[in-house]
């Protein structure tokens, strides 16, 4: 896939990812993808990695038996348990040969959990890993607050739905677009400021990529017949490319000719 655009799959099982492999910039290791995903188990992550080359992302969200399964602010807070568990699973995930991990803690009031997602974050990185947010950046209310956050914290992009919870359906795509868009603004001007105080705290700013804007990766729903669309705004797209519940091939190549059409 051209440099130019990338597409980000999640998948929950070996067989998924190896018939997305070849479509996908990304593949997003995921367990119980219908209920928004789970840290994988690293065995699967360790199978996959064997007959796959394309770029792995392991998602960071442990699961215990007193899991809540809604998808509001409160199931995604930070505690003693997840950021033990997180810890190990990030481990895990490099040891597996990952290539990112993509975290999303959150705070009571609805803003990033700066501490966990920094310390978090910062253990990924010390093992080679880029780090990513997750689409709880859709339970945050204040949106340009939240990119400034994520910006700080180095995040290499965030995938959203560009509406306020996790109901895609709730908004229209044009309504999402808009919100896409002014997400895409309000990276680029975090970026500007991150770089600014860096520059005024005397930081050295090693390489370009640390000044790049988190990538916009609208997901919830995106499909070959809307991509166009959401590629308006951002050209990395997030797509499960299921029907019926589960991973279609057919799907994945519409999406994928979408996205590069013939020249």
């Amino acid at each position: 896939m051209p440099s130019r655009c990338s597409l980000e799959v999640p998948v929950d099982s070996p067989e998924s990812a190896v018939l997305a492999a070849p479509f996908s910039t990304r593949l997003e290791l995921c367990d119980d993808l219908p209920s928004e995903g789970w840290t994988p188990n690293m065995r699967m992550v360790e199978r996959i990695r064997s007959v796959v080359d394309t770029h792995l992302v392991v998602m960071i969200r442990p699961r215990f038996a007193h899991s809540p399964l809604t998808l509001t602010i409160e199931s995604f807070m930070a505690n003693k348990s997840v950021m033990d568990a997180s810890k190990e699973e990030i481990q895990a995930a490099a040891a597996a040969g990952a290539n990112s991990v993509a975290i999303g803690l959150l705070q009571a009031d609805g803003n990033v959990d700066m501490n966990a997602c920094g310390e978090l974050a910062d253990l990924a990185r010390a093992l080679k890993l880029e780090v990513a947010f997750l689409r709880t950046f859709d339970l945050i209310t204040d949106r340009a607050r939240g990119m400034r956050d994520i910006t700080a914290l180095g995040m290499k992009r965030v995938v959203t739905a560009g509406v306020l919870g996790w109901d895609a359906a709730s908004a229209t795509i044009e309504q999402r677009l808009a919100v896409l868009r002014n997400d895409s603004l309000n990276a680029q001007a975090a970026a500007n400021i991150n770089v600014a105080t860096r520059m005024k705290s005397g930081a050295e700013i090693k390489n370009a990529g640390a000044c790049d804007p988190v990538e916009i990766v609208p997901g919830g729903g995106v499909r070959a017949s809307n991509a166009a669309q959401f590629m308006s705004v951002s050209p990395h797209l997030h797509a499960s490319c299921r029907r019926g519940g589960v991973f279609n091939i057919d799907e994945i190549r519409l999406l994928h000719s979408s996205m590069n059409p013939a020249r």
